[in-house]
């Protein structure tokens, strides 16, 4: 079942951006990507700090951020983006046609494969939600619910990488980390859902 939902999300994401056109469809890749990227990096440290107000609805604090901050981001880089460039580029028919349709798969791709990882700590009181993340996905993993795991810890080195959140340097000569800089990323999670099929609602102390 989880699985058709994110064939749905791939299908009706590369349907609307398809018929937007490539110079549209490259300002939305590159905005969808920063805006992933910027969610990920900070969806723990601001869950954090709001958690240490109120550690009531931890279960739904990373998911909610997460989402936050990536909507907010696209938002205002979407708007930046058509305040600095309002002009579409027009390309030959080949090229339009070929272009929209690469990056609209592009974007399709991207999306669900941060929505599969969102998945992994999402709301949802199963240990395997929609039949999806019965077993856990490898640390390397290609696929949609583990792919962005994967892409965030390979590019999170350096420039891209965060401030030493948990305590464990990466690279360790830096006061910085990569994401998921411990490889714990999919066993702290599958606890955490097991813990909340315990749980009642979405309290820690209710």
């Amino acid at each position: 079942m989880m699985y058709f939902l994110l064939f749905l999300i791939f299908a009706a994401t590369v349907a609307a951006l398809w018929f937007h056109g490539t110079w549209n469809n490259c300002v939305t890749l590159i905005n969808m990507t920063l805006s992933m990227l910027i969610a990920t990096n900070y969806y723990e440290p601001i869950a954090a700090w709001v958690e240490g107000f109120d550690a009531s609805f931890t279960y739904l604090l990373d998911f909610v951020v997460i989402w936050f901050l990536f909507v907010f981001s696209f938002v205002m880089l979407r708007l930046f983006s058509d305040l600095f460039s309002p002009n579409r580029v027009k390309f030959i028919m080949p090229v339009e046609m070929a272009g929209r349709s690469v990056t609209a798969l592009w974007a399709g791709w991207l999306m669900i494969c941060f929505v599969g990882f969102t998945l992994n700590f999402a709301p949802l009181n199963s240990e395997s939600p929609g039949g999806a993340l019965a077993a856990k996905p490898d640390a390397n993993s290609i696929s949609p619910l583990g792919a962005w795991r994967s892409f965030m810890n390979r590019v999170s080195f350096y420039a891209l990488s965060r401030g030493n959140f948990s305590g464990t340097p990466q690279p360790a000569s830096a006061d910085v980390e990569a994401f998921d800089a411990k490889g714990d990323f999919f066993d702290k999670y599958h606890d955490r859902r097991i813990r909340y099929q315990q749980a009642e609602m979405m309290r820690v102390n209710p």
